[in-house]
Order: structure tokens, then sequence, then C-alpha cells
């Protein structure tokens, strides 16, 4: 047995990422408070890609007009790049490779090696009233080259989306969100015959997703009650964590419709160990009760690892006693991917809703293909990681065997881009964009309530007089 895995194949190291999500209520970010919340969760060691995915990062008249959102993205990603520079004083400095929104909802992704990455590409889709950019979705597919660009035959895509989903408790605002989900994961259009989900691909989804913990919210129900207790953190022992996690297992929608296969087949997040994200009073700490506690604010990633290695990996390792497991650690993680930390920023009070960030590795080589190659439809592996499964240690292996027990098969969910989806996106949001932006500015600002009365008084003379 020690024979065979000494003798394994050489692996590419893993990928060091960060990730970070918030919705920011279309409130003006103070620079010099959210700079300093966000150098204290930055990684001491640097990340390949810096992923931040923002919401509502400007009021929703402005996203309606790409020309007013522009400017305010601009500035995020000036503050971004100025906090990590800060963090890591890096001699080469640091890139934006992507930087894209649609609506209020926006991505950057920085990295300090730019000369790894290319074929960068980016897509936009929206799924709001009408097709409007009220709600959907960025995304971003990149090109990992470990030994640099210039090295064309070892490789790997990345690819990332930050979604906005519809708000509301209740049956019909659940579906929504699921059916908004595979939309979105539909009908980013990359420009390569994809949507998100493309085969030989590392896939991660960050956002406001909205899922809630009750579809009958009322503040003095059972489960509310439970929820509101977890604002007392104020002892985090691994009696809170542990209550976290049994709360987040019996009433968050998200991780139920992952566990019966609803939605995010074959996708995994790391254990959430902190309270509810949504709703809190601006500038607070304390929990706005006119909407159920939620964790809305989520990262899930791809994780259809069906082995471990070509040599077998995990399943040798299943085997071996504890001590040779130990001494293995690090060749798992050449394989699997890695949660390192995945938290919430509580600390940040702009918004009502709380940062979500994700430190992980994943391994070079990606997970196995979860569209089918022959009619573009989602299939659920009979191997991998189950949705109430992360990757946070050896243990995890144990739980990878026992995933084979799960559901799989092929479904008719398409998951390329379609005819319909460029019609929609192209000719159909631009239009209601338009319509309901210059019906907000007409009924909501100084100036489009003046330029109306002006206009009507204008109609009234050329019909009185002429």
């Amino acid at each position: 047995m020690s024979s065979s895995l000494s003798t394994h194949p050489a692996v590419q190291d893993p990928i060091p990422l960060f990730f970070f999500t918030y919705n920011c209520n279309q409130q003006d970010i103070i620079p010099e408070v959210f700079k300093s919340k966000l150098l204290q969760i930055l990684p001491d060691q640097l990340s390949s890609l810096y992923v931040f995915g923002f919401q509502e990062f400007c009021t929703v008249l402005e996203g309606l007009f790409p020309f007013s959102a522009n400017p305010k993205l601009i500035q995020l990603n000036q503050l971004l790049q100025s906090a990590l520079h800060e963090k890591y004083q890096q001699p080469t400095g640091f890139s934006t490779i992507s930087s894209t929104f649609v609506g209020a909802i926006g991505m950057i992704i920085i990295t300090p090696f730019a000369a790894k990455f290319k074929n960068i590409r980016s897509a936009t889709t929206s799924c709001g009233y009408a097709y409007s950019s009220l709600k959907g979705g960025v995304g971003a597919r990149i090109s990992y080259f470990p030994e640099g660009a210039f090295d064309s035959t070892n490789f790997v895509e990345l690819s990332f989306a930050t979604v906005h989903l519809n708000a509301f408790e209740g049956e019909y605002y659940y579906l929504q969100r699921n059916k908004n989900l595979y939309n979105i994961m539909r009908s980013l259009n990359f420009g390569d015959g994809y949507g998100l989900i493309k085969p030989k691909n590392h896939v991660f989804i960050l956002g406001d997703m909205n899922y809630r913990t009750t579809q009958d919210y009322s503040t003095t129900s059972a489960e509310s009650q439970e929820l509101l207790s977890l604002i007392d953190g104020s002892i985090l022992d691994a009696s809170y964590f542990k209550k976290v996690e049994t709360l987040v297992d019996k009433y968050d929608e998200l991780k139920m419709s992952m566990r019966n296969g609803d939605v995010l087949q074959n996708f995994s997040e790391g254990r959430i160990t902190f309270p509810p994200t949504y709703k809190f009073h601006v500038n607070t700490a304390i929990y706005n009760t006119k909407r159920s506690p939620s964790w809305c604010d989520r990262i899930v990633y791809l994780s259809s690892y069906e082995e471990v290695g070509k040599d077998n990996l995990g399943q040798q390792l299943l085997k071996l006693p504890h001590g040779g497991k130990s001494d293995n650690e690090e060749r798992v993680g050449n394989y699997l991917p890695v949660v390192k930390e995945y938290n919430s920023l509580e600390s940040l009070l702009m918004s009502d809703h709380r940062p979500v960030y994700l430190e992980m590795t994943v391994p070079f080589n990606p997970p196995k293909s979860v569209i089918s190659s022959l009619s573009g439809c989602l299939q659920i592996l009979p191997a991998g990681l189950r949705s109430d499964i992360s990757f946070d240690g050896f243990s995890s292996l144990e739980a990878l065997e026992r995933s084979s027990n799960v559901v799989s098969g092929p479904t008719t969910i398409y998951l390329k881009p379609t005819t319909l989806d460029g019609i929609t996106q192209t000719l159909i949001r631009p239009l209601s964009n338009s319509i309901i932006g210059y019906g907000l500015w007409l009924g909501s600002t100084r100036q489009g309530r003046i330029f109306s009365v002006v206009v009507v008084i204008s109609f009234w003379v050329i019909f009185r007089f002429f």
C-alpha cells in the first residue's frame, strides 16, 4: 500500500481563491470604514484570485442606466485595489482582470499574477420584471495557466457568477428563485456555446440568493424566536456554532433544496457557523423583524469529484490507519477543494445585509462535468459531494465515499444558451430597462417631475392656441 502511494504522478499545486459577496442596500459605501473591515478578513497568504460580488451597489434608477452605474463600480474597484495593496505590499501590484455589471449587480476579479490568466470573457443576464436588470447575474470565465500564459499546453478554466435573486417569503417566491437560478446559469453566454456550466471548468456562484428560513413568516413563531436568539453571539464557542448549523439544516430553504436535489445539484458549500446575514436595521446590529432572519448571502462551488486522483487515492487512504491519513493530508489537498474559512463580516453595519466571504483552495484538475455533451442538459452524477458536506479536512473523504448513494442520472434541465435567451437579453432587456428607468426618473426625481410639468404645459399650449 505504501509503495503505491509513494509512486503517485505529479500534480499541479492547488489554486488559492478568496471570495467576497455584499449586498450594499443601495447605500453609499464609506471608503475608510469599508477598507478597514475588508483588511481584517483578507487572508494572510496571497491568493491567485480575489473575486468580489456586489448587489445593489448603486440605486435602482442608476442601475437601469449603465452610464450612471459604471462610475460606482469603478470607485469600488479602486477601493478594492487600495485595500489589497495595503494588505500585501505586493511588488508586482494587482491587476483587475474582469469588471462587469448588469443593473446594480457587479463583479470584480483581481489577481496579483496577471500573466497566469488569459482568455477572459464576461457575460450578463437578467431575470427581473419583464426581463429587466432589477434582478439577474453577471459572469466571468477565465483560463488559468500555472506556469504562465506563454505555456498554452497546461491550463484550466474557472467560471464565476454573481447573482441577485427574487426576494420575499412564500412558496411562489421560493420556486421563482429556483427557476431564476437555472435561467441565469443557462443564459450567461460566454460565446463558446456554453452557459455558466462547462466541461472541464471549476464553477462558483456567489451573491444575494435571497433564500429564506420560512415561507409563512410571523414574528411570534417558534422558528423566528429560535433564529432571533442567534443575535446573542457574545460567546462564540462550539455550542453556538453547533446551534447555528442545526438551525441552518432545520430552516434554511437553500440547504433543504440542495439536500432534496431541487436546485444546485452537484454543488456544495462550506459549513455555515455564522448568524443570519439578513435583515438588519441599517447601521445597527439589530435584526429588522419585518423579515425572517435568513442566510440570504451565499457562496457555493461545483464539487462533482468522482475520484480522488488517477491512482484512486481516496479509496486507498480510507483503508489506511489514522497515522497514514495525516501523512497524506497534503496530497488530499491536491485533489479536493479545501474550505479554510467561510464566514460573515458582522462588523460592517452599513447595509441591511452582512457580507459573506470564503477562503478556499481548489485542485488544479476540475470537477467532473455535470452537463451532457450530447443533450446539453444537467446530469446528476452518482458520486461527488452531497450538498450537506463540505471539504474542510481529511474526514470529508469518508463522506465522499458515502455520497455514492445519492440519486443520479440525466435531467431535462437545459443549460446551454438558447436563441430566446439572446433575444430577451439583447432586445427585451434594454427596452424594459428604458421604460422602467424613465418611468422612475419622471416620477421620483426633481428633474423628472419638472420635465413632466414642462411637457404637459407645452402640449396644453399647443392644443389651446394652435
